[in-house]
């Protein structure tokens, strides 16, 4: 007599616990970033039918008309207290509590990056991505480091865990707070669209005006010191008689920049050069497709989710040497000081005059890739709401 096969039902990590997640970028236009973050986990923690999720924002920029759209399309909550209410209020007195102003009941709370204290008095998750404008306030523009500093020391007075998107951001918020956060401290990796894998339409090019037939080098960011766009452009005018490839930049512009206007103006980049501004992810991920390579030089990185997402169109990558990009480009990315043109040139050179080794890279990379993924990132997160409550 054969015995019967019982099926159980796999446990999802903090199933049925209600979870009110706050990010500003929640109710803000589409972006990159943290927006991209906060979007992914939250559509990957539904994707799980575990703990219960309502995104919470303490404002909204966009129009009424489209306002109502996200929350219709996310089930976006306002705290009701306004932008600098809301900022106000919880940096300097600590209230009102976010639960006591959603319509709903909460578990736990998790503020899903330093922003400025999150007042709650429900057991409280943290996500930590980088203390970039603490440590290294040169690298930033428009930040607020006391804000920051008052929303750090909370994280560990109060949170019941820690989450830090790199083992290199978890060291440093040890480094900051001492061995008394140790049990509290998770790293939490990011993941990467299934988007980025899948192929992009080329026609999504055409409104760029692009130079036919030129291949391009493409890097993303924001504007910002840390992002090392001006050594980027020092590179390339080394390598202007070397390659044949345009520079293509996605993101802020920072033309304004005296030290980009510097490196711009050499005669080498002439019309070599091209801003193509905030693009849609459609034609983002046509862009990375597109490239022969892309450069990451940034100086700073909490994690660093471009590099993913070039690595998982199949482009190859080449990266600063700093803070957390070595952990997550691997040994599928070409690695090199950034911070000196003349080295970051002969990184750049290396990988585009050989066909071979971009399409090792190519393979590699996509490998390198597939480690990551959303759905851990949320399985992960959704058992520490489980924790935060023990």
């Amino acid at each position: 007599m054969q015995s019967a096969t019982i099926e159980r039902a796999e446990v999802v990590p903090g199933q049925g616990l209600r979870v009110a997640c706050f990010a500003n970028q929640f109710g803000d236009r589409q972006g990159h970033g943290l927006a991209r973050y906060a979007r992914e986990l939250l559509t990957a923690l539904r994707q799980l039918d575990g703990p219960q999720i309502t995104p919470v924002a303490g404002w909204s920029g966009l129009p009424p008309a489209a306002l109502a759209a996200r929350q219709q399309d996310i089930g976006l909550k306002l705290t009701g207290l306004g932008r600098h209410g809301t900022s106000l209020l919880w940096t300097f007195l600590g209230r009102p509590a976010l639960e006591t102003c959603l319509d709903a009941p909460v578990d736990v709370v998790h503020a899903v990056s330093l922003g400025y204290p999150v007042a709650t008095r429900k057991p409280l998750v943290v996500t930590i991505h980088d203390l970039g404008p603490l440590l290294h306030p040169e690298y930033f523009r428009n930040t607020r480091p006391w804000v920051m500093k008052r929303s750090l020391d909370q994280a560990v007075r109060q949170a019941d865990v820690i989450a830090c998107v790199s083992q290199y951001t978890a060291d440093t918020v040890r480094d900051y707070a001492g061995p008394a956060v140790d049990a509290r401290l998770r790293v939490v990796l990011e993941g990467v669209s299934e988007s980025f894998f899948s192929a992009a339409d080329p026609a999504l090019l055409q409104r760029f005006a692009l130079p036919p037939d030129v291949p391009f080098i493409l890097s993303a960011g924001a504007s910002s010191p840390r992002k090392n766009l001006a050594g980027l452009l020092r590179a390339m005018a080394v390598l202007a008689d070397s390659v044949p490839h345009h520079l293509l930049l996605v993101g802020g512009a920072g033309w304004d920049d005296p030290e980009i206007a510097r490196a711009l103006a050499a005669p080498a980049l002439r019309n070599r050069v091209h801003g193509l501004g905030y693009v849609s992810d459609p034609e983002l991920r046509a862009l990375y497709q597109a490239a022969d390579l892309y450069v990451h030089p940034s100086l700073f990185e909490g994690f660093g989710l471009p590099v993913l997402e070039a690595m998982a169109s199949g482009t190859p990558v080449v990266a600063s040497d700093r803070t957390s990009l070595p952990e997550v480009a691997g040994a599928a990315g070409c690695l090199c000081d950034a911070a000196d043109p003349e080295a970051l040139a002969e990184a750049i050179l290396q990988v585009c005059r050989s066909p071979q080794r971009r399409a090792r890279m190519a393979a590699s990379g996509r490998r390198r890739a597939r480690e990551f993924s959303w759905s851990h990132c949320a399985r992960t997160m959704a058992g520490i709401y489980s924790d935060a409550l023990s």
